[in-house]
C-alpha cells in the first residue's frame, strides 16, 4: 500500500523534528545548536503542509499555506537574531564552545 503524500510529510517532520532535536542537545558548538532549532522549525512547517495537503477544500489548503509562510517567517527571524547573538559572542570571547557560552554576564 503506498501512502498518501500528506502523510509523508507528518512522518518526515516528526523524524527531522527529533534530528533537530537530537542535534541541540548532542551539539556543543553554538552555529550547531542553531541549526538543530532550525530543523525543528523546518519540520514544523513539513507538518503543517502535510496535514493542509489532507484537507479537503482547496481554501482549506491556502490557509495552511499561509500558516506556513508564517512559521518560515518566524523561523528565519530566530535564526536570523540568534546567528547575531553568536556573532557577538565571538567577537567578544573568541570561541564558540556552549559550555563557556553559559557564562553571559555583561
Amino acid at each position: 500500500m503506498i501512502a498518501s503524500t500528506s502523510s509523508v510529510l507528518v512522518i518526515g517532520g516528526a523524524a527531522l523534528f527529533w534530528i533537530g532535536m537530537l542535534g541541540l542537545l548532542w551539539r556543543r558548538s553554538l552555529v550547531g545548536m542553531l541549526v538543530g532549532v532550525l530543523f525543528a522549525w523546518v519540520s514544523v512547517a513539513m507538518v503543517v503542509i502535510g496535514f493542509g495537503l489532507g484537507r479537503a477544500t482547496p481554501d482549506e489548503a491556502a490557509m495552511s499555506g499561509v500558516l506556513v509562510l508564517g512559521v518560515v517567517t518566524i523561523c528565519c527571524l530566530q535564526i536570523a537574531v540568534g546567528l547575531g547573538v553568536v556573532m557577538a559572542r565571538i567577537r567578544r570571547r573568541g570561541t564558540l564552545d556552549a559550555d563557556d557560552a553559559g557564562l553571559l554576564e555583561g
